[in-house]
């Protein structure tokens, strides 16, 4: 799926019919803050980003992208089309940079060629005990059926099945699920782990998330040996 951030009603409107009547499954969102949490429940290929949105930055939630582990495309839309802005853009982690106005059937050219290498370059599912960690898409099943909770816990799981049982240190994973520049503390983190720990009693009861203090945390399966 495509994932467009654009608050520009009439951008956000052309781009996404035009997109679906291509054939490409679209989503539109006109917020920034909703980026993540779409992209942590998973299934999105490449993502068309605005950089000037009202309720924050598009490089800075591109960064936060990267921070989490996602590897998608990133093709950012903007008015400011500057050799600075670009490399700006090109350090923040996208992909390709399309400044306003653009051609519409550019945009489409564009858009294929990175969903085509995203196709190409998704890395093999990792598994861990009954799990299978599919990073390109940002999903965890559980014998073949998509475990879905709240987004944190979601991320949080994704994260730590993806180490296969490995220690993973407190402020790395704050720093992977909320990004480094975030004031998230440990309380926060704690509740979100306890969120995690409920779900993972009522789907996949074989998981527990283990917390070893001064070390990290830990997904553990009673499955491995």
């Amino acid at each position: 799926m495509i994932l467009l951030v654009e608050d520009d009603v009439a951008i956000g409107s052309s781009v996404s019919q035009g997109l679906a009547a291509r054939g490409f499954p679209i989503r539109w969102l006109r917020r920034g803050a909703e980026l993540l949490d779409q992209v942590n429940a998973g299934e999105v290929s490449v993502v068309i980003l605005d950089l000037g949105l009202p309720d924050g930055d598009g490089l800075d939630l591109c960064r936060q992208l990267r921070a989490q582990g996602h590897h998608m495309p990133v093709l950012m839309l903007t008015a400011r089309g500057t050799l600075d802005d670009r490399l700006e853009g090109f350090e923040a982690g996208t992909d390709d940079y399309l400044p306003k106005p653009f051609a519409f059937a550019e945009l489409v050219a564009r858009i294929t060629v990175m969903a085509r290498r995203a196709q190409q370059l998704a890395p093999a599912p990792i598994s861990f005990g009954s799990l299978s960690v599919d990073q390109a898409k940002g999903q965890v099943l559980r014998h073949g059926e998509k475990l879905t909770m709240e987004p944190k816990a979601h991320a949080l799981l994704l994260q730590l099945a993806a180490r296969r049982g490995a220690l993973m240190p407190r402020q790395t994973l704050i720093d992977t699920v909320w990004g480094e520049d975030s004031s998230i503390t440990d309380n926060t983190l704690d509740v979100s782990i306890s969120i995690l720990r409920r779900r993972l009693a009522q789907s996949a009861p074989e998981l527990a998330v283990r917390a070893i203090k001064g070390q990290g945390v830990q997904l553990v399966c009673s499955l491995i040996p």
